[in-house]
C-alpha cells in the first residue's frame, strides 16, 4: 500500500513541475533589454535591435499591420542587427508593432508594444512632383522619387481599342519606379487633338497604391523648317575636302539617307562620301542654329547613312586623309553623348548653365551599345545591322526608314531664337569588341533638320 502512495506522489510532483515550467516559459535576460531604435524610410522603417551572441536568445520577431490591413511577421537573428518593416504607403506617425524574442527552441517572450514613424513610399511620393505635359504627337510624364524606391508606375491613355473600336484605356508603359525620378515621352499612333492620361502606381505584389487622371491634354504638332528658315554655324573646325566630297554644303542638301554616297559605291568609288564632318577636336564645341526669331522648338534631327556596308579606310597609305577622318568605322563618328539647349542670349558666349536644356542623350559609347542597341545601330557597318542596302535599288533606298537621332525637345511653352547642341562623345568601334577609334574627336551627321511648334 505504501508503495502505491509513494508512486502517486511522484506522478503528482511531476505534473506540478510541468505546470511550473509552463508558467516560467522563456524570458529575456536583463542585459538584452536595451531600447529599440527606429529610423523612418520611404515605405516603412528600419528597426535596430541589440542581440549579442548568446545561446539563450536566438532572434527577434516583429508583428505589425501594413497599409492594407495585413498582419506581417518579420524576423531577425544574431547574424544582423536590423529588421526592415515595409508595406506602408502614406507617411505615418505612431504605427504600432509587437516585438518579442525567441530562443533556439522557438519559445517566445511576451511581446513588447512599440511605435514608429514611416515616410511616404515611392509609390505615393512620385505624385508630389508628377507632371503630365503636352508633347509632340502625344504626352510627357515627369516625376521625382526618393532614394529608396519600390513599386511600379503604369501609364495609360484613353483611346480607341483596335479590336472593339470602343473607347478604352491603352497601356503605354509599365516599369519600375526609377531612383531619383524619370522623364517619359510618349508618341501616340492614334491621331488625337487632346488626350486623357492615367498614371497609376502599384507595389511589387500588384496592389494598387495611387492613381491620377489628367484630362483634355492638347497633343502638340510640329512644322519642319526649310534650310532657308534658319542659319547654322559651328564654333569649331569643319572638314572641307572636295576630293572626298566632305563639306558644309552637304549638310543641308536634302540627302537624308546618304543616297549620293550609295550611288558612288555602286559605281565603284567608295571614297566619295557627300557628307558633313566636323573636327578635329569637335567635342564640347557648339553647333548653333539661329531661328531668326523666337519660336517654340520641337525637335532637332541628325541623320546618318543607311547601312551600305561601306569599307571605311584605316591606315590606308593611298588615302591617309580619309583614314584619319574615319579610322575604319563610320559609327565611331556618330554622337553617343549630346545635349541640346535653348537660349535668347548670344549663343556663342552665353554661360551654358543659364540655358534651358531641351534634350540629352547619354548613351554608353561601348561597342555593344553603339553597334547593337543605339539609335545608330542600323547605320553604315558590316557586323550587326539587320538591314543591308549595299546593293539596293534607288527605289528600295527611297522606301527605307531613315537612321536618325530625333532630339525631341522637352515642352514648356518657352520660345527661343537660338538653339545649340554640344557633342561630348561618339561610339567606340567594333575592333576587339570595342575600341576608342576617335582620339582626334571627329563628328559626322549626314543631314540636319529643325522642327518648331506648329502655329
Amino acid at each position: 500500500m505504501m508503495r502505491k502512495i509513494l508512486f502517486l506522489l511522484l506522478i503528482l510532483s511531476g505534473f506540478v513541475a510541468c505546470k511550473d515550467d509552463d508558467e516560467i516559459g522563456f524570458d529575456v535576460p536583463v542585459e538584452f533589454r536595451k531600447p529599440l531604435e527606429f529610423r523612418s524610410i520611404p515605405g516603412g522603417a528600419v528597426m535596430k535591435y541589440y542581440l549579442p551572441d548568446n545561446d539563450d536568445v536566438f532572434g527577434v520577431r516583429v508583428r505589425y499591420t501594413n497599409a492594407w490591413g495585413e498582419t506581417l511577421i518579420k524576423h531577425g537573428t544574431y547574424l544582423v542587427d536590423t529588421v526592415l518593416l515595409s508595406g506602408f504607403t502614406e507617411a505615418c506617425k505612431g504605427a504600432t508593432a509587437q516585438v518579442s524574442f525567441f530562443n533556439r527552441n522557438m519559445e517566445e517572450t511576451e511581446p513588447i508594444e512599440v511605435t514608429f514613424n514611416t515616410e511616404k513610399s515611392a509609390t505615393v511620393a512620385v505624385f508630389d512632383s508628377l507632371k503630365v505635359n503636352s508633347f509632340w504627337g502625344g504626352f510627357n510624364v515627369t516625376y521625382s522619387s526618393p532614394e529608396i524606391v519600390s513599386g511600379m508606375i503604369h501609364i495609360f491613355y484613353i483611346g480607341t481599342n483596335p479590336l472593339t473600336h470602343e473607347p478604352d484605356s491603352i497601356l503605354m508603359s509599365s516599369m519600375p519606379i526609377m531612383e531619383g525620378g524619370d522623364t517619359l515621352n510618349f508618341t501616340l499612333k492614334q491621331a488625337l487633338d487632346s488626350v486623357d492620361v492615367i498614371v497609376r502606381t502599384d507595389d511589387y505584389s500588384g496592389k494598387r497604391v495611387k492613381q491620377r487622371v489628367v484630362t483634355g491634354l492638347p497633343c502638340l504638332t510640329m512644322d519642319t523648317l526649310t534650310p532657308g528658315d534658319f542659319k547654322f554655324k559651328f564654333m569649331g573646325d569643319i572638314v572641307e575636302n572636295e576630293t572626298y566630297e566632305i563639306g558644309l554644303k552637304y549638310l543641308l542638301d536634302g540627302d537624308f539617307k546618304g543616297t549620293r554616297h550609295h550611288k558612288q559605291l555602286l559605281s565603284g568609288d567608295r571614297y566619295k562620301y557627300a557628307t558633313f564632318v566636323a573636327g578635329p577636336y569637335a567635342f564640347n564645341k557648339r553647333f548653333i542654329i539661329d531661328l531668326g526669331k523666337k519660336m517654340v522648338p520641337a525637335a532637332v534631327r541628325l541623320y546618318a547613312f543607311l547601312n551600305y556596308r561601306t569599307s571605311y579606310p584605316s591606315n590606308d597609305d593611298k588615302h591617309p586623309f580619309a583614314s584619319t577622318i574615319w579610322s575604319g568605322y563610320y559609327i565611331s563618328r556618330l554622337p553617343s553623348k549630346i545635349k541640346l539647349y535653348g537660349t535668347n542670349e548670344n549663343p556663342e558666349t552665353v554661360d551654358i548653365r543659364s540655358c534651358t536644356r531641351l534634350f540629352e542623350l547619354n548613351d554608353n559609347p561601348s561597342f555593344y551599345q553603339g553597334f547593337r542597341y543605339s539609335w545608330a545601330h542600323e547605320s553604315d557597318q558590316y557586323t550587326f545591322a539587320t538591314n543591308d542596302y549595299s546593293k539596293a535599288t534607288p527605289e528600295e533606298v527611297e522606301k527605307a526608314e531613315p537612321v536618325l537621332l530625333n532630339m525631341e525637345c522637352n515642352y514648356s511653352g518657352e520660345s527661343f531664337q537660338y538653339l545649340f547642341f554640344v557633342i561630348e562623345d561618339t561610339y567606340d568601334s567594333a575592333r576587339w569588341n570595342g575600341f576608342e577609334e576617335n582620339p582626334t574627336e571627329y563628328v559626322t551627321f549626314n543631314e540636319l533638320e529643325v522642327c518648331v511648334k506648329a502655329e
